[in-house]
């Protein structure tokens, strides 16, 4: 008698994400997520004391919020240079045939359009990025459910999100809300950076 087979994992069954709902994340485990996406502030352009109050600001929002037990994430991701990169290669197609740009003109440009190309390619260059993660609970199975469970989700999101931007007025920066599309592409840049530059 012959053993039954076992299925093989795929990641679909190892992923804890079930779908998409409107602007929102499903995951297995019966809640909705939203993230937002905070920009990264050079603290090296900071005085000490301004520092100290964007930690102290900071501090005082997560204890302020503490009871909505969002998640902070913070990696360290290669930039996206893919809008970059595609204006200098409209740049260099523009001018090609053009008589009146030297071929010396021609040539920096295109090393242009190929040096970066590589540093993308490469990832060489990397940014911080910054995230709130902010999820709500799904109590039953239902749409009548979801949809409750979705306005409040988009109440809490536009508080906290409303409450950061307070705080990063002064810093010239804005926090953004991501939709479920961007949610799903930060994941996969996450994971896999360099396939997800190609999405």
């Amino acid at each position: 008698m012959s053993k039954p087979q076992t299925r093989r994992k795929t990641i679909q069954d190892l992923s804890p994400i079930e779908g998409v709902y409107s602007d929102f994340v499903l995951l297995k485990n019966n809640k909705l997520v939203s993230i937002i996406e905070v920009p990264g502030i050079n603290f090296d352009l900071l005085a000490e004391y301004e520092q100290n109050r964007l930690f102290e600001d900071y501090g005082a929002y997560l204890a302020q919020n503490s009871h909505y037990n969002i998640q902070e994430l913070s990696s360290t991701i290669p930039v996206d240079m893919k809008f970059f990169n595609m204006e200098w290669k409209r740049n260099y197609i523009e001018i090609k045939d053009r008589p009146d740009f030297n071929e010396h003109r021609k040539q920096l440009v295109a090393s242009y359009v190929n040096e970066f190309s590589s540093i993308e390619l490469n990832s060489d260059l990397t940014v911080k990025q910054h995230s709130v993660v902010i999820t709500e609970k799904l109590n039953d199975r239902t749409l009548d459910a979801l949809k409750n469970t979705e306005q409040r989700l988009r109440e809490k999101v536009k508080e906290l999100s409303s409450s950061l931007k307070d705080i990063l007025e002064s810093y010239d920066i804005e926090p953004v809300i991501l939709n479920a599309k961007e949610i799903l592409l930060m994941l996969h840049r996450l994971f896999d950076f360099k396939d997800s530059i190609y999405r």
